[in-house]
């Protein structure tokens, strides 16, 4: 962690030291795997222990040392393992998740590893996310995520050069229904006024409603339902909105359905 060579040097002298030993801890992506130390020197960028490990043992260079020097951070580290390892999209992930550009775009142009969008917006990272759409310019894609930074003039953005309203991810939701699970009022505000469909189903048969229900955002229910949304309406499991948040116990939210449903 600090890249005390020294300290390792004589941890290494002492007597019963196993090369090949290895340590279990959730603090590493990879918890249910155990990890060799040289491994952990990728993860930490301790370059100065990663090349005594190489030369006093020869610790073998695995898939997961290239991984993680993606999060570690250490250039020396990442080219040493790139002369034995090949890059997928879990380096790419890690990339996105250190918010180095320069190893997103490394990824990108050398190795030909997609951006996944999806990342970009769980991992807050708007530079790789504006990255690929300058590289692709593929409107409705972006679109689709771009609710998730909760930046209301990137919305807007991608409406007014064209972007479809009820564009889909790869589980069929559309803006609107990850407004509804962030409870991202003004986003929900903003694509219902540019006409999206206030019913649109996913691919489990949710309706923006029942995600919001599902993660008990009334603010957000409010403004659905004040636009029409169908209260009535089920999910793929034949269960709605009202249904789903009486099983979670989510009494405020259960007001609000029956009170909409006496109107």
């Amino acid at each position: 962690m600090d890249d005390d060579k020294i300290a390792l040097i004589n941890f290494t002298e002492k007597e019963g030291f196993d090369k090949d030993q290895i340590l279990f801890s959730d603090l590493y992506p990879f918890s249910g795997f155990d990890n060799a130390l040289l491994e952990l020197c990728c993860y930490h960028g301790s370059v100065d222990c990663f090349k005594f490990l190489r030369t006093k043992f020869q610790s073998k260079i695995t898939p997961i040392c290239l991984r993680y020097s993606f999060l570690g951070g250490n250039t020396d580290i990442i080219n040493e393992c790139l002369k034995v390892q090949k890059p997928d999209e879990v380096c790419m992930e890690y990339a996105i998740i250190s918010h180095n550009i320069d190893f997103v775009t490394f990824l990108m142009n050398e190795h030909n590893i997609k951006i996944d969008l999806k990342l970009c917006s769980i991992y807050n990272n708007l530079q790789s996310f504006l990255v690929y759409l300058d590289q692709t310019n593929d409107i409705n894609t972006c679109f689709v995520y771009s609710p998730n930074f909760h930046l209301s003039s990137l919305l807007e953005y991608f409406i007014s050069n064209g972007a479809d309203i009820n564009a889909k991810d790869g589980d069929g939701s559309t803006p609107l229904h990850d407004a509804a699970k962030k409870n991202s009022k003004e986003t929900a505000e903003i694509l219902i006024s540019n006409g999206a469909d206030i019913n649109a189903k996913d691919g489990d048969g949710s309706t923006p409603l029942y995600d919001a229900a599902k993660f008990n955002n009334k603010e957000t229910a409010e403004i659905l339902i004040s636009n029409g949304a169908d209260i009535n309406a089920k999910d793929g499991d034949e269960l709605t909105p009202l249904q789903l948040a009486n099983s979670e116990n989510n009494e405020e939210m259960v007001s609000i359905f029956i009170s909409n449903k006496t109107k």
